[in-house]
């Protein structure tokens, strides 16, 4: 088993010579690309050095972040490569910031017993989760004739005069794009067929004006030419919210020591000299002896990111002290309930408040296509018609009037953050607004529409799911001045009367004897296939479980 070992190099190369240099000694094929960017002296200083280990340099190219040029110049690298050592059998991309943290015995060992088989990361856009922040989808429907780096006030004017213009770039037939780690393990066969493609020059002319290729192109190609893959990369990546890389530090030593995973791990600090004797010479540093052993690398990058996105409670430094920015938003007349996911889960829930004594029980305010006023009325206090167009125009405002000219009046309405993600915000924002919130609750009678295919029906449904991830995150943010109460839909269907409970504790003046009717639950049609297929938060039970369940359970509050 020969590995073939593919090193993308821009600066700090004294570590890129100590590299190339552990896998040269440990019998691996090296090639070594260094952008033309970095100086020329530092470049040749570096082939100096590393004139007798055999390792070969690929011409030098600019390779730009997130353009065409970066992922080119790395498969060219790659080509090289196995047209060079023809007993290579598989081939690893790395950075020159990557490091080894299991042995190369290891590594052969392990790529021999797996012949014919691709390790990378491939998920598919749209359905698959995989992206951090910024463009998505995006990325693959517009044109990206500037660098972000470069030229970023062109390159942000660029896809804001595309997205005015609804530009919409068609995808090639034969492609299904797929996104992933930049850093790969392929075996021969599977990277000469990618790189042999007969509708290379075809792909290539589509992924060219396409935005960060590194991460999308060989992940779209393996799923066309891979025998066996293994969706998921060798090389250890972890990201903050932002989408950079998580920088590890001769303190996190013990954390790459328990992984038994990855081969690889990126981003590795250059002054990590501990990291870089541990793995390169098998020195162990003395600051991994003195760390504490608890908590896994998950636990920390996961404390890590909530600690620089929500800050601690009570915790101002130098490195933390938040600028309080002027107020924008109003706060509205009075305080009023909304119903977040309710009537996914009952039915005639409007009709049911107003038997508890609510005035006014609105249905959708912010439907797209509709304004449901309570008792289907078309024109409330205030001359507030129920006319989408006219509501859109400024839905703060629409919101606001309504509540005004009502103040009187304790008022309801059913949401859902689908409906309208700017008013979810704004209503976030509110301190006079009262949420009850069913997570997942758009699960509920979840099936495929008439000539819907299951690609489109996974697609819509990874659409809410993602749409409700980022309003559950919205609500944990500091800037949430809302009353939020939240029960997810596993508990809710457990017991409808938690919801109901807190509902009829908030009706002002409510009734305090017993209602009659009860809203029924509404049957969970597609739940069972649903939940197979794309889990919801808080769904732990059954469909026959949820089948048999009632609100006989509900209790009227004892004082209102």
């Amino acid at each position: 088993m020969t590995v073939g070992i593919c090193i993308m190099a821009h600066h700090h190369l004294y570590r890129v010579e100590e590299l190339a240099r552990h896998f040269a000694s440990g019998g691996c094929r090296v090639v070594v690309h260094v952008d033309v960017q970095t100086p020329s002296r530092d470049f040749d200083a570096l082939k100096t050095a590393l004139s007798d280990t055999g390792t070969i340099f690929a011409a030098r190219q600019r390779c730009e972040w997130g353009t065409f040029a970066l992922h080119n110049t790395a498969m060219e690298t790659s080509r090289l490569l196995i047209d060079t050592f023809e007993d290579v059998d598989h081939v690893c991309l790395i950075s020159g910031s990557c490091l080894p943290i299991q042995s190369l015995d290891k590594l052969k060992s392990y790529l021999a017993a797996n012949p014919d088989t691709d390790f990378a990361e491939s998920r598919l856009i749209g359905v698959d989760e995989w992206v951090h922040e910024g463009l998505s989808e995006e990325r693959f429907t517009l044109y990206f004739p500037f660098g972000w780096r470069s030229n970023r006030w062109l390159f942000d004017r660029a896809v804001d005069i595309q997205r005015l213009l609804r530009v919409n770039r068609t995808v090639p037939a034969h492609l299904q794009i797929a996104v992933g780690s930049q850093w790969w393990t392929l075996s021969r066969g599977t990277l000469r067929r990618i790189l042999d493609d007969p509708k290379k020059r075809e792909t290539d002319a589509y992924f060219r004006k396409c935005w960060i290729v590194d991460e999308s192109y060989v992940q779209t190609m393996v799923r066309t030419h891979s025998r066996t893959l293994v969706n998921r990369s060798l090389c250890l990546t972890e990201f903050d919210p932002q989408g950079k890389p998580f920088t590890f530090y001769d303190d996190h030593a013990h954390l790459l020591q328990r992984d038994e995973e990855h081969f690889f791990a990126r981003k590795i600090w250059h002054g990590a000299t501990g990291l870089y004797n541990k793995y390169l010479r098998g020195v162990e540093p003395m600051a991994a002896a003195r760390r504490p052993r608890g908590g896994s690398l998950k636990v920390l990058v996961n404390e890590g990111r909530e600690n620089r996105c929500l800050g601690r409670p009570g915790l101002l430094m130098q490195s933390r002290f938040p600028v309080q920015a002027f107020e924008r938003q109003h706060r509205t007349a009075r305080p009023y309930l909304v119903l977040d996911g309710f009537d996914f889960v009952y039915q005639g829930i409007t009709q049911w408040q107003k038997s508890l004594g609510l005035p006014l029980a609105h249905d959708r305010l912010f439907a797209k296509d509709a304004v449901k006023f309570a008792d289907d009325a078309s024109v409330m206090p205030g001359g507030i018609v129920a006319n989408p167009r006219i509501r859109d125009w400024n839905t703060e405002q629409f919101l606001t009037n309504l509540v005004w000219n009502a103040r009187d009046r304790q008022q309801s309405f059913q949401f859902h953050v689908s409906d309208s993600t700017r008013m979810a915000s704004f209503l976030l924002k509110d301190p006079n607004a009262n949420i009850l919130f069913i997570k997942g609750a758009w699960a509920v009678g979840m099936t495929p529409n008439p000539g819907e295919t299951s690609a489109q029906f996974r697609r819509r449904t990874m659409r809410l799911k993602l749409l409700e991830k980022k309003h559950i995150e919205e609500i944990e943010g500091a800037e949430t001045r809302a009353n939020v109460q939240s029960w997810t839909l596993g508990e809710v269907m457990a017991d409808p009367a938690l919801p109901l409970n807190a509902l009829a504790a908030m009706i002002e003046g409510g009734k305090l004897t017993d209602v009659e009717a009860l809203p029924t639950m509404r049957h969970e049609h597609g739940l069972g296939e649903l939940a197979l297929n794309m889990p919801v938060e808080g769904m732990q039970i059954s469909n026959q479980q949820a089948a048999h369940t009632n609100v006989s359970q509900f209790k009227r509050p004892e004082s209102a």
